[in-house]
């Protein structure tokens, strides 16, 4: 029977109390020493789920305030809205490329000098591309024999959490408008140049140290409802 990790369990629950309405969208969430208590587990695990849902969009963390549920939305063609973002995208991964490649992200990745580059797609019910994903993650943080099936269908946070042990401390984003390459725009079946927008996650382990760059592409951009903008 498959181990399923703590904070898995703790995020499905909660994902599960706001697609439910039980946690209403705009409604402030519990505190961090509430949710311990109410699922009687460390700190530490409590924060990698609430990284987690902060990552997803489906909460807002400000210092000093409270945590705001928020409703992520995805629109397809016909203006339907796919309320569960996560299992809609993340359930459909393909895999297109693990290598190891030399480090060009000196000033980031500081201490290391190889890294696992993956490319991936993400696709929607009807099997258009929605984004395509490119994922850097130092050697040293997950060894140098590892399967590439380990990155197949499944989403790389839970791969560096559950598979490889990494506690996540923190989360940045970096969002931009690009112009798509040549070969990206044939993957969206768009024009060479057609506009993008770049959204680049660098996720922290505990010890502060940058253990995934994640550089998102898509053309579809995601609709973040936020009632307290």
């Amino acid at each position: 029977m498959t181990n399923i990790p703590k904070y898995k369990k703790i995020y499905d629950q909660i994902v599960k109390l706001i697609l439910t309405n039980e946690w209403p969208v705009g409604s402030n969430m519990k505190s961090e020493s509430e949710l311990i208590k109410t699922f009687g587990v460390s700190r530490l695990t409590i924060r990698n789920v609430l990284n987690i849902l902060e990552n997803e969009g489906r909460i807002k963390r400000s210092r000093g305030r409270a945590t705001v549920i928020l409703d992520k939305l995805l629109k397809n063609p016909f203006n339907s809205e796919i309320k569960d973002f996560s299992v809609t995208l993340n359930a459909d991964y393909k895999l297109l490329d693990v290598q190891v490649i030399k480090n060009n992200f000196t000033k980031k990745f500081k201490n290391s000098s190889s890294l696992y580059y993956i490319k991936r797609l993400r696709r929607l019910k009807n099997n258009e591309v929605y984004l395509i994903s490119r994922a850097y993650i130092p050697i040293e943080i997950v060894g140098k024999n590892v399967d590439k099936k380990i990155f197949k269908d499944k989403n790389l946070l839970d791969v560096l959490m559950n598979d490889f042990k990494i506690n996540i401390k923190k989360s940045n984003q970096e969002v931009s408008a690009v112009n798509l390459s040549k070969n990206d725009s044939g993957l969206f079946n768009t024009a060479k140049g057609y506009p993008a927008i770049s959204n680049t996650w660098n996720l922290y382990d505990i010890s502060n140290r940058l253990v995934l760059i994640d550089q998102e592409f898509t053309v579809r951009p995601i609709k973040v409802e936020n009632l307290y903008q």
